[in-house]
């Protein structure tokens, strides 16, 4: 096997939530290309040997909604900065400890400068900077279709105090998509933990958001939405936006609307952000109560979106300094704890599901042969104790593209071969 890398006695979790098995998995260049209960160590050849006794091997994890620009992680708290050029190192910066934390993948949740973005996409692509595979996206488009409101401070003020303008909102969708990025993102609600009492206010005229769906298929983006209010939620279910934020007050209409839609559309609850703004004295929210409100009610919506079939994925809008890029799998935790999955389930939204929002189902998410080798090696099972993943320490192993990011040597009995680039 010239050129391969056997990770061998792991118990693995292959990311469809299936039941941990032993096995053995050979990765030659960026993919997986063998998944065995046992190959003989006289057909191995010259392959490079990792010893994964005890451990567990899963898929790379997939962050669903992280906003690398906002710069924070847990090595680095961003203060104000206006260079240009500075705000490109955090995202580098924040892109890094991400794939330390060994989410592999990343879906964009917005990023003010859309172009440095676009650019860490590439690199973190071709490999000459660590980082996740990454979906690109736009900052988010506010009210009237501009990214934020005059002089760019956020105030939601809803739409009864503008006309409705449909072109501004397409000519939005269409400039992002000409920047190159993934994803467009509308704040079709407020943020109260921004501008108090906001969060259930729309932003968008549904001439706005028809038009804004027009323009995403017409240049071949996807469109994210902010959306915590029921009418939110629907406004985006109407238009085809295909991943949901938040979707904190969701009403039994607007439940049925995202089981109608399950096959199409994803779900971000977003416990982390809500869990450090509950918990962190130094998070901002100018009403705790509503806070309070806001947790006790996706407490009740998540649980049952996962009970009738809609893709929930992790992604707690890593990246402020209260809610740092590092700690994106405490997710993976809440949604254990809050919303009632087993560990098993948990991964799989982490995984399997993070590979169907990527677009890329048939070569992300999984163990399985033809897969991209983006794999973790965990010291102990997270298929009983999901907080281990909140442990870097405990990732003893990060394989990305088929190329060692991490790899503790007392793991390696022979050496393995170098990735193909």
């Amino acid at each position: 096997m010239p050129d391969s890398t056997i990770i061998v006695g792991a118990r693995v979790f292959d990311g469809t939530g299936s039941p941990a098995v032993l096995a053995d998995v050979v990765v030659t260049g960026k993919r997986i290309t063998r998944v065995a209960r046992s190959i003989p160590a006289g057909e191995r050849g010259d392959a490079g040997v990792i010893d994964a006794a005890g451990a567990t091997l899963m898929p790379g994890m997939i962050e669903g909604h992280t906003h690398l620009g906002f710069g924070s992680s847990v090595e680095h708290v961003a203060t104000r900065r206006e260079l240009a050029e500075e705000k490109t190192l955090l995202i580098a910066a924040c892109g890094r400890v991400l794939l330390d934390s060994g989410f592999t993948s990343a879906y964009s949740g917005g990023n003010r400068m859309p172009q440095a973005e676009i650019a860490a996409r590439k690199a973190f692509a071709e490999g000459w900077l660590p980082g996740p595979r990454l979906r690109a996206a736009s900052w988010e488009g506010s009210a009237g279709g501009g990214p934020g409101q005059a002089g760019g401070a956020f105030s939601f003020p809803g739409t009864e105090t503008r006309p409705s303008d449909p072109a501004s909102v397409a000519k939005f969708v269409t400039d992002m998509a000409h920047l190159g990025v993934d994803i467009v993102k509308l704040n079709l609600t407020g943020e109260s933990a921004l501008v108090a009492g906001t969060s259930q206010i729309l932003q968008f005229t549904p001439e706005e958001v028809a038009a804004a769906g027009d323009a995403a298929r017409a240049h071949g983006v996807w469109l994210t939405a902010h959306a915590h209010s029921t009418d939110g939620i629907k406004l985006a279910l109407r238009n085809g936006i295909r991943a949901i934020y938040h979707c904190s007050y969701a009403d039994d209409e607007a439940i049925d609307l995202l089981e109608a839609a399950r096959d199409d559309v994803f779900v971000a609850p977003t416990p982390g952000i809500i869990y450090a703004h509950l918990t962190d004295p130094a998070a901002p929210p100018d009403d705790p109560e509503e806070m309070r409100q806001t947790a006790a009610s996706i407490k009740q919506v998540a649980p049952e979106l996962k009970r009738r079939g809609v893709r929930l994925v992790p992604g707690g809008d890593y990246g402020f300094p209260f809610n740092p890029i590092g700690r994106n799998a405490r997710d993976l935790r809440l949604f254990v704890d809050w919303f009632g999955f087993t560990p098993a389930e948990a991964l799989r939204s982490a995984t399997q599901y993070g590979g169907q929002l990527m677009g890329m189902a048939d070569d992300l998410g999984l163990i399985r042969e033809g897969y991209l080798a983006d794999l973790l090696l965990i010291e102990g099972d997270p298929l009983q104790d999901i907080s281990l993943l909140e442990e870097p320490a405990k990732i003893s192993m990060i394989m990305k593209d088929g190329r060692l990011h991490k790899m503790p040597a007392e793991r390696v009995s022979r050496r393995p071969a170098p990735a193909a680039s």
